[in-house]
């Protein structure tokens, strides 16, 4: 038993330094040992009876984790940092000297040295593993690319994989999208003007679709559905698909065309069942070709050039010094958001088109290259060049229709997008 006495010594030999010297002190520490020190005591000077775990769910090692989780889980509740924990993770006790005093990234630096310094206990920023970076190659597993970590239907992404998204949205029936961009070790993308960037080879670009169960508590959960991969191998983008099992355990490369029925309720409270058709490899070039080139279609540096989870996208991957070459973000074109109903008709619209169409319907693109060029919907093309005017009913007709081989977008969709059809209509009546 320790009595009173005994933790007035303690505490006195740790005001004199005989547990830590001067340099590793810090008022963290201070805290913390105090705060050890008074627990051992309030815990021994009892003399009723010793409390055990079975008498107060504790937390003995300060991760954030009670000891009872930790011994139904098989994790050591005497180890601050079992289980391993992601770099963003916060759930820690920053007063428990286990954890303070424990070094959970290994870099050689205490836990509250690293909070000290402003760096990340659970991240070494001096060195960068191996496994973190996504491999580029298509391998049966998508969980073998190394895009995500943990429990792969969290849609984590790995320490080096990198989630953007594009400032207004692609119409895939209703779907959510997940994007990444993965670039090999040491590595950069390259500005070249206001259109797609420059990726080295071994880039891994990623987009997953799923369906929140219902899309007004997205605690209810998500069905994935597949995830589409582009890696860039001696300058050129080869394409590949991964389909998700019905235990959202994994998803396997896959070529075919697959139809998934596709059941959840939407953020009005309406109950929406349609087929949802995963496209077969051959299809991906109708929308990734151009001149007979495969290339991505989403991350234009107009389309990155907005503030997304708090930061800018271009300058946070400049910060990161994953973008060379690009000038300040201000002068960078940005292409609107066609949902935000602040901006004009005509950007709404021409946005809308442009995310949506321009890929088939550009100078080069796969619609163009073989029926000439009626339509060009690209943002950046002068009105008189897009035809839209001399099109306007073709352009009505054929996205308010569901007839096979007509319908568009031709790849992607399924069912109508009323409120895109409601906009480019708005927009066509707009122009008579």
């Amino acid at each position: 038993m320790i009595l009173f006495s005994q933790i007035v010594i303690a505490y006195l030999k740790l005001r004199r330094g005989v547990f830590f010297s001067s340099s590793y002190f810090s008022s963290i520490r201070v805290v913390s040992l105090m705060s050890a020190v008074l627990l051992i005591g309030l815990n021994s000077c009892t003399h009723e009876r010793a409390i055990n775990d079975e008498d107060i769910d504790i937390d003995t090692d300060g991760d954030g984790i009670l000891d009872s989780e930790e011994i139904a889980n098989g994790t050591n509740k005497n180890d601050p940092c079992d289980p391993v924990q992601n770099a963003d993770y916060t759930a820690y006790d920053a007063l428990n000297i286990f954890w303070t005093t424990s070094d959970c990234d290994n870099d050689g630096i205490s836990n509250s040295d690293e909070l000290a310094n402003a760096t990340n206990p659970y991240f070494d920023e001096g060195s960068v593993n191996d496994l973190d970076f996504a491999v580029p190659e298509f391998l049966p597993k998508l969980s073998e690319l190394r895009i995500f970590q943990g429990d792969l239907s969290n849609l984590e992404f790995n320490n080096e994989v990198y989630e953007y998204e594009m400032s207004t949205p692609l119409f895939t029936d209703y779907s959510y999208k997940l994007r990444s961009i993965a670039l090999p070790k040491g590595e950069q993308m390259t500005y070249q003007g206001e259109g797609l960037l420059l990726f080295p080879d071994n880039t891994v670009l990623s987009k997953t679709f799923y369906y929140l169960n219902d899309e007004r508590n997205p605690a209810l959960g998500k069905k994935i559905i597949e995830t589409r991969i582009l890696i860039k191998k001696n300058g050129t983008w080869m394409v590949g698909n991964y389909l998700w099992n019905a235990e959202q355990t994994d998803a396997l490369l896959d070529e075919d065309a697959h139809i998934i029925p596709v059941d959840y309720i939407d953020d009005q409270g309406t109950n929406r069942m349609f087929n949802y058709k995963v496209p077969p490899k051959q299809l991906c070039f109708q929308c990734h070709d151009k001149n007979g080139s495969t290339i991505p279609v989403g991350p234009k540096a107009r389309a990155l050039n907005f503030s997304f989870k708090g930061k800018n996208q271009l300058q946070h991957f400049v910060d990161m010094q994953l973008l060379q070459g690009a000038p300040d973000v201000s002068q960078i074109p940005v292409l609107p958001d066609w949902s935000d109903d602040t901006i004009s008709l005509d950007d709404r619209a021409r946005a809308y088109l442009d995310v949506n169409c321009a890929h088939c319907h550009q100078p080069g693109g796969s619609y163009n290259l073989s029926f000439g060029d009626d339509f060009e919907f690209r943002y950046e093309s002068s009105f008189e060049d897009t035809n839209i005017f001399e099109t306007r009913v073709a352009i009505q007709g054929r996205m308010t229709t569901q007839i096979s081989g007509y319908f568009m977008p031709l790849i992607g969709t399924t069912v109508i997008h009323a409120e895109g059809v409601e906009l480019i209509e708005e927009y066509i009546s707009s122009l008579e």
